[in-house]
Formats: C-alpha cells, sequence, structure tokens
C-alpha cells in the first residue's frame, strides 16, 4: 500500500502567506507631522508621549510622526534642522501633512545661555512665509509655561527661572528637564492648560490689536499643537 503523503505543513505555509501580506499592509501610510524641538530632551520628551499614543494604535507606521534630527538650540537653527529633514526613504519635510517647530524667547543672560530677539523674530517669520508653511509652537519665556498652566492662569509678565519656581510648588517636588513622565503627570489637567493658554493669547490680542510673540509675556501657542495631535488620535482611532 502506498504511503499517505502529508500535506498539513505544505497547507499551513499557504495560510500564512495572505497573514503576512495583511500585517505588511496593515498600516496607514500617511505621514502625519514632522517635529523640531529647541530643547534636546524637555520639548521632545513631552510630545513623544503623544507620539507614542498615536503609534500604539497600530495603523499609523514609524515613519508617520517623527522628530528631525536635533542639531541646534536656537530657534532659527531649530528652523534648519525641520527644513532639512531627509530620512534613508528619502522622505523630506514637504512630505508631511504637519510641520512644526518648538521655540522659546528665551531672552539672553548675563551668564550666558538664552538666544537674540533677532533669532526669534526670524524664525517665526521665515516659518510664516514657506510655500508650505511650517507651523511655530512658541513660549514666551519658555516651554514651562506651558506646563505651568495646567494648575493656574498667569497674566503677569514672568521669566523663565520664576516660571521654574513656581512649576516646582505647583508639582510639590524638584522639576528636571530630562524627566520623562511629565505628559503623564499633567495629562489629567490637559484641559485647563488649554483654556490657560487660549486665554492669554485672546487678552493680547484685545491688548494690542495683534500678537506679537516676542513682547507677549507670559504666553505660549504649545496648546495648537496638542490640540492638533489630540485630533490626529482620532483620526488613527
Amino acid at each position: 500500500m502506498a504511503r499517505r503523503k502529508d500535506y498539513s505543513v505544505r497547507s499551513s505555509k499557504r495560510q500564512a502567506a495572505p497573514n503576512l501580506k495583511r500585517s505588511e499592509n496593515r498600516y496607514n501610510p500617511r505621514l502625519l507631522i514632522l517635529l523640531a524641538c529647541e530643547g534636546k530632551n524637555t520639548e521632545r520628551l513631552y510630545f513623544d508621549a503623544f507620539f507614542a499614543i498615536l503609534k500604539n494604535h497600530r495603523t499609523i507606521s514609524p515613519a508617520s510622526c517623527v522628530f528631525a534630527p536635533h542639531q541646534h538650540t536656537n530657534p532659527t537653527g531649530v528652523l534648519k534642522d525641520l527644513l532639512d529633514f531627509k530620512d534613508s526613504a528619502g522622505r523630506t519635510c514637504d512630505n508631511y501633512e504637519h510641520r512644526w517647530i518648538v521655540i522659546d524667547r528665551d531672552e539672553e543672560r548675563h551668564g550666558g545661555g538664552g538666544h537674540t530677539l533677532e533669532d526669534f523674530n526670524e524664525a517665526i517669520e521665515r516659518a510664516s512665509k514657506r510655500r508650505r508653511t511650517v507651523k511655530v509652537a512658541w513660549s514666551n519665556p519658555s516651554f514651562e509655561l506651558w506646563y505651568l498652566l495646567h494648575f493656574h492662569f498667569y497674566n503677569t509678565a514672568i521669566d523663565r527661572d520664576q516660571v521654574i519656581k513656581k512649576l516646582e510648588i505647583a508639582i510639590a517636588e524638584p522639576y528636571e528637564k530630562s524627566r520623562s513622565d511629565m505628559y503623564y503627570l499633567l495629562a489629567s489637567r490637559m484641559t485647563e492648560a488649554i483654556r490657560n493658554a487660549r486665554r492669554l493669547i485672546k487678552r493680547a490680542e484685545e491688548v494690542t490689536g495683534k500678537l506679537v510673540p516676542a513682547n507677549t509675556n507670559p504666553a505660549t501657542t504649545v496648546f495648537e499643537l496638542v490640540e492638533l495631535l489630540q485630533e490626529l488620535q482620532k483620526t488613527v482611532e
């Protein structure tokens, strides 16, 4: 009697192929957002949490939300980082639906640090004049103002050292720029922060008639980027 052939292995291979194809094609190919940040740690660690939430939906590819390599810490340099972006697949800044830089006013200090008013203004102006506009999430005096607005509304001029001191009181512990849990620490207060930041911008526009970022302290448009990321989360769910 002839030996019966075992087709089980061959059959399982035929069944596995469609599953592999579906796995390869499960990602949405949209290139959603490219982000360049002035801070090497602070801003990136905060927004990386948003990117992680988007990627955890497993409906977009790792290339959908990315940071431009960090090369500069001044506003025009951050814009250059964004515009110079090119990855191994040839994707550039203009391939992304949303292009943002995150910068601070951060006035020059006697002991060093900070950058010039001209550099800050030039970055904002150049970003707005591009054929494919780059949006700017700016803060005056510093990005940490966005954190502080999660707790209180402030409408009195403040410098970055004062912001840090008030933030440490609010979170009841020392603040480190490199801490990676700020998104999770503040997430439950995000609605309040957006409301407070929007209120500061509206107040400045009512007082001056035209919003001038370098002259508007305290103020931040980081909430606009946060709202965009929240909307993108809805589109991939």
